[in-house]
Protein backbone atom coordinates (compact mmCIF):
# COMPACT_ATOMS: atom_id res chain seq x y z
CA UNK A 1 0.00 0.00 0.00
CA UNK A 2 2.79 2.26 0.14
CA UNK A 3 3.05 2.74 -3.16
CA UNK A 4 -0.03 4.33 -3.04
CA UNK A 5 0.82 6.72 -0.56
CA UNK A 6 3.72 7.54 -2.68
CA UNK A 7 2.03 8.18 -5.39
CA UNK A 8 -0.33 11.12 -3.42
CA UNK A 9 2.68 12.45 -2.15
CA UNK A 10 3.96 12.81 -5.97
CA UNK A 11 0.43 13.98 -7.14
CA UNK A 12 0.36 16.50 -4.14
CA UNK A 13 3.92 17.77 -5.06
CA UNK A 14 2.81 18.46 -8.71
CA UNK A 15 -0.41 20.24 -7.90
CA UNK A 16 0.92 22.42 -4.86
CA UNK A 17 4.18 23.56 -7.65
CA UNK A 18 1.80 24.10 -10.74
CA UNK A 19 1.64 27.62 -10.21
CA UNK A 20 4.48 28.42 -8.55
CA UNK A 21 6.20 31.45 -9.58
CA UNK A 22 10.05 33.24 -8.43
CA UNK A 23 9.01 35.30 -5.16
CA UNK A 24 12.97 36.93 -4.44
CA UNK A 25 13.35 37.69 -1.03
CA UNK A 26 14.43 40.58 0.78
CA UNK A 27 16.53 38.42 3.48
CA UNK A 28 17.96 34.79 3.14
CA UNK A 29 19.21 35.35 7.24
CA UNK A 30 18.21 32.07 8.83
CA UNK A 31 16.69 31.68 12.22
CA UNK A 32 17.07 28.94 15.15
CA UNK A 33 14.55 26.07 16.09
CA UNK A 34 13.55 28.70 19.08
CA UNK A 35 13.06 31.24 16.93
CA UNK A 36 10.62 29.09 14.28
CA UNK A 37 8.87 27.72 17.45
CA UNK A 38 7.70 31.17 18.45
CA UNK A 39 6.38 31.70 14.97
CA UNK A 40 3.79 29.17 15.84
CA UNK A 41 2.43 31.01 18.82
CA UNK A 42 -1.05 31.90 18.24
CA UNK A 43 -0.93 31.20 14.32
CA UNK A 44 -4.31 29.72 14.64
CA UNK A 45 -4.35 29.11 10.38
CA UNK A 46 -1.05 26.91 10.86
CA UNK A 47 -3.05 24.94 13.40
CA UNK A 48 -5.75 24.37 11.40
CA UNK A 49 -4.10 23.24 8.76
CA UNK A 50 -2.30 20.87 10.19
CA UNK A 51 -4.76 19.70 12.34
CA UNK A 52 -6.79 19.08 8.95
CA UNK A 53 -3.75 17.61 6.98
CA UNK A 54 -2.80 15.09 9.56
CA UNK A 55 -6.75 13.79 10.09
CA UNK A 56 -6.48 13.83 6.34
CA UNK A 57 -3.58 11.68 5.81
CA UNK A 58 -4.67 8.93 8.46
CA UNK A 59 -7.75 8.83 6.70
CA UNK A 60 -6.27 8.57 3.36
CA UNK A 61 -3.85 6.05 4.77
CA UNK A 62 -6.33 3.87 6.31
CA UNK A 63 -8.37 3.95 3.10
CA UNK A 64 -5.46 2.46 1.05
CA UNK A 65 -4.20 -0.23 3.51
CA UNK A 66 -7.96 -1.65 4.09
CA UNK A 67 -8.56 -1.67 0.63
CA UNK A 68 -6.56 -4.98 -0.38
CA UNK A 69 -8.27 -7.07 2.64
CA UNK A 70 -12.29 -5.17 1.47
CA UNK A 71 -11.64 -6.13 -2.46
CA UNK A 72 -10.42 -9.55 -1.48
CA UNK A 73 -12.49 -10.35 1.28
CA UNK A 74 -16.08 -8.53 1.08
CA UNK A 75 -16.25 -8.31 -2.66
CA UNK A 76 -14.61 -11.14 -4.01
CA UNK A 77 -12.06 -9.21 -6.64
CA UNK A 78 -8.55 -9.08 -5.58
CA UNK A 79 -7.57 -8.60 -9.24
CA UNK A 80 -9.40 -5.29 -9.14
CA UNK A 81 -7.37 -3.94 -6.75
CA UNK A 82 -4.20 -2.82 -9.10
CA UNK A 83 -6.82 -1.78 -11.78
CA UNK A 84 -8.73 0.50 -9.28
CA UNK A 85 -5.18 1.79 -8.02
CA UNK A 86 -4.19 2.56 -11.19
CA UNK A 87 -7.65 4.03 -12.48
CA UNK A 88 -7.11 6.79 -9.12
CA UNK A 89 -4.82 8.25 -11.02
CA UNK A 90 -7.78 10.56 -12.03
CA UNK A 91 -6.87 12.36 -9.65
CA UNK A 92 -4.30 14.12 -11.30
CA UNK A 93 -7.32 15.94 -12.96
CA UNK A 94 -8.80 17.55 -10.06
CA UNK A 95 -5.47 18.66 -9.16
CA UNK A 96 -5.06 20.54 -12.71
CA UNK A 97 -8.06 22.25 -11.90
CA UNK A 98 -7.67 23.31 -8.54
CA UNK A 99 -6.59 26.91 -9.55
CA UNK A 100 -9.90 27.37 -11.42
CA UNK A 101 -11.75 25.81 -8.07
CA UNK A 102 -10.16 28.15 -5.88
CA UNK A 103 -10.59 31.42 -8.29
CA UNK A 104 -14.30 30.70 -8.85
CA UNK A 105 -14.44 30.07 -4.95
CA UNK A 106 -11.60 30.25 -2.23
CA UNK A 107 -8.88 27.54 -0.70
CA UNK A 108 -10.79 26.82 2.51
CA UNK A 109 -13.90 25.70 0.30
CA UNK A 110 -12.07 23.33 -1.82
CA UNK A 111 -10.64 21.78 0.73
CA UNK A 112 -14.09 20.83 2.09
CA UNK A 113 -15.54 20.17 -0.72
CA UNK A 114 -12.37 17.18 -1.75
CA UNK A 115 -12.77 16.03 2.07
CA UNK A 116 -16.76 15.86 1.58
CA UNK A 117 -16.15 14.15 -1.45
CA UNK A 118 -14.13 11.60 -0.80
CA UNK A 119 -16.34 11.05 2.27
CA UNK A 120 -19.51 10.63 0.46
CA UNK A 121 -17.77 8.00 -1.98
CA UNK A 122 -16.74 5.83 0.75
CA UNK A 123 -19.78 5.98 2.24
CA UNK A 124 -22.07 4.89 -0.85
CA UNK A 125 -19.53 1.87 -1.23
CA UNK A 126 -21.92 0.96 1.62
CA UNK A 127 -25.10 1.13 -0.63
CA UNK A 128 -23.53 -0.79 -4.30
CA UNK A 129 -22.19 -4.01 -2.02
CA UNK A 130 -20.16 -6.77 -4.20
CA UNK A 131 -21.04 -4.67 -7.34
CA UNK A 132 -17.71 -4.16 -8.19
CA UNK A 133 -17.82 -1.89 -11.31
CA UNK A 134 -19.97 0.27 -9.02
CA UNK A 135 -16.98 -0.09 -5.92
CA UNK A 136 -14.23 0.65 -8.38
CA UNK A 137 -16.31 3.90 -10.13
CA UNK A 138 -16.53 5.05 -6.02
CA UNK A 139 -13.13 4.11 -5.13
CA UNK A 140 -12.10 6.54 -8.36
CA UNK A 141 -14.56 9.51 -7.24
CA UNK A 142 -12.63 9.28 -3.99
CA UNK A 143 -9.55 9.64 -5.08
CA UNK A 144 -10.25 12.66 -7.08
CA UNK A 145 -11.18 14.26 -3.29
CA UNK A 146 -8.75 13.15 -1.95
CA UNK A 147 -5.93 14.13 -4.24
CA UNK A 148 -7.26 17.47 -4.41
CA UNK A 149 -7.44 17.30 -0.03
CA UNK A 150 -3.67 15.75 -0.47
CA UNK A 151 -2.36 19.79 -2.30
CA UNK A 152 -4.37 21.99 -0.98
CA UNK A 153 -2.69 22.20 2.58
CA UNK A 154 0.76 22.98 0.16
CA UNK A 155 -0.56 25.44 -1.06
CA UNK A 156 -2.25 27.33 1.97
CA UNK A 157 0.64 26.60 4.32
CA UNK A 158 2.49 29.86 2.90
CA UNK A 159 -0.42 31.50 3.88
CA UNK A 160 0.32 30.52 7.70
CA UNK A 161 3.63 31.37 6.98
CA UNK A 162 2.80 34.93 6.09
CA UNK A 163 0.73 35.04 9.36
CA UNK A 164 3.17 34.03 11.55
CA UNK A 165 5.56 36.79 10.40
CA UNK A 166 2.67 39.26 10.60
CA UNK A 167 1.27 38.13 14.13
CA UNK A 168 5.09 36.98 15.79
CA UNK A 169 7.62 39.17 13.18
CA UNK A 170 9.18 35.63 12.33
CA UNK A 171 9.16 34.42 9.13
CA UNK A 172 10.12 30.59 9.67
CA UNK A 173 9.02 29.31 6.47
CA UNK A 174 10.91 25.95 6.41
CA UNK A 175 9.95 25.29 10.26
CA UNK A 176 6.15 25.33 9.59
CA UNK A 177 6.06 23.66 6.73
CA UNK A 178 8.16 21.14 7.44
CA UNK A 179 5.58 20.61 10.34
CA UNK A 180 2.61 21.35 7.96
CA UNK A 181 3.42 18.76 4.85
CA UNK A 182 6.02 16.39 5.72
CA UNK A 183 5.52 15.30 9.51
CA UNK A 184 1.47 15.10 9.10
CA UNK A 185 2.33 12.72 6.07
CA UNK A 186 4.89 10.71 7.90
CA UNK A 187 2.93 11.03 11.22
CA UNK A 188 -0.66 10.49 9.86
CA UNK A 189 0.70 7.31 7.73
CA UNK A 190 1.85 5.74 10.29
CA UNK A 191 -1.18 5.98 12.48
CA UNK A 192 -3.17 5.35 9.75
CA UNK A 193 -1.50 1.75 8.57
CA UNK A 194 -1.79 0.91 12.50
CA UNK A 195 -5.16 1.39 13.30
CA UNK A 196 -6.76 -0.84 10.69
CA UNK A 197 -4.55 -3.70 11.58
CA UNK A 198 -6.10 -3.58 15.09
CA UNK A 199 -9.08 -3.06 13.90
CA UNK A 200 -9.47 -5.71 11.98
CA UNK A 201 -7.09 -8.01 14.48
CA UNK A 202 -9.97 -7.21 17.02
CA UNK A 203 -12.80 -8.01 14.79
CA UNK A 204 -10.82 -11.60 14.50
CA UNK A 205 -9.63 -11.25 11.20
CA UNK A 206 -7.19 -14.25 10.37
CA UNK A 207 -4.33 -14.03 7.46
CA UNK A 208 -5.36 -15.89 4.39
CA UNK A 209 -8.21 -17.68 5.38
CA UNK A 210 -12.01 -17.18 4.60
CA UNK A 211 -13.57 -14.66 6.94
CA UNK A 212 -15.84 -15.19 9.39
CA UNK A 213 -19.11 -12.40 9.11
CA UNK A 214 -17.81 -10.91 12.26
CA UNK A 215 -13.97 -9.77 11.00
CA UNK A 216 -15.79 -8.55 7.32
CA UNK A 217 -17.74 -6.01 9.58
CA UNK A 218 -14.50 -5.09 10.70
CA UNK A 219 -12.88 -4.89 6.95
CA UNK A 220 -15.87 -3.22 5.95
CA UNK A 221 -15.72 -0.79 8.74
CA UNK A 222 -12.19 -0.02 8.32
CA UNK A 223 -12.72 0.40 4.37
CA UNK A 224 -15.73 2.48 3.87
CA UNK A 225 -16.86 3.87 7.05
CA UNK A 226 -13.38 5.16 9.25
CA UNK A 227 -11.82 6.91 6.41
CA UNK A 228 -15.25 8.91 5.52
CA UNK A 229 -15.23 9.36 9.22
CA UNK A 230 -11.26 10.70 9.21
CA UNK A 231 -12.17 12.80 6.31
CA UNK A 232 -15.10 14.34 7.67
CA UNK A 233 -13.17 15.15 11.07
CA UNK A 234 -10.54 16.97 9.35
CA UNK A 235 -12.58 19.21 7.11
CA UNK A 236 -13.91 20.68 10.46
CA UNK A 237 -10.67 22.48 11.44
CA UNK A 238 -11.64 24.59 7.65
CA UNK A 239 -14.96 25.80 8.86
CA UNK A 240 -13.00 27.93 11.67
CA UNK A 241 -10.17 28.99 8.69
CA UNK A 242 -12.56 31.49 6.90
CA UNK A 243 -12.20 34.36 9.34
CA UNK A 244 -7.94 34.09 8.52
CA UNK A 245 -8.24 33.43 4.65
CA UNK A 246 -10.60 36.25 4.51
CA UNK A 247 -7.90 38.40 6.41
CA UNK A 248 -4.80 37.03 3.97
CA UNK A 249 -5.32 40.26 1.52
CA UNK A 250 -3.91 42.54 4.62
CA UNK A 251 -1.61 40.61 5.88
CA UNK A 252 -0.19 40.05 2.86
CA UNK A 253 -0.36 43.66 2.03
CA UNK A 254 0.99 44.65 5.29
CA UNK A 255 3.79 42.69 5.49
CA UNK A 256 4.51 44.04 1.60
CA UNK A 257 5.36 47.95 3.31
CA UNK A 258 7.54 46.31 6.12
CA UNK A 259 9.31 44.57 3.26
Amino acid sequence: MMYYIEQFVRNSIIGAFWNLREVNAVSTQSISLKESVKATKSNWPWVLIVLTNLFYWIGTTVRSSAMIYYFQYNIHAKALVSVAGGLSAVAVVGMILIPLFVKKTNKRTVLIGALVLAAISNLLLQVVGANQVAVVVLYCLGSIGTGVAAAMPFLMLADAVDFGEWKNGIRASGFLTAIGSAFCVKAGSGIGGFVPSKIMQYFGYVPNHAQSAHSLVGINFSFVWLPAILFLVAAIPMFFYAKFEKNEAAVQATLAKQH
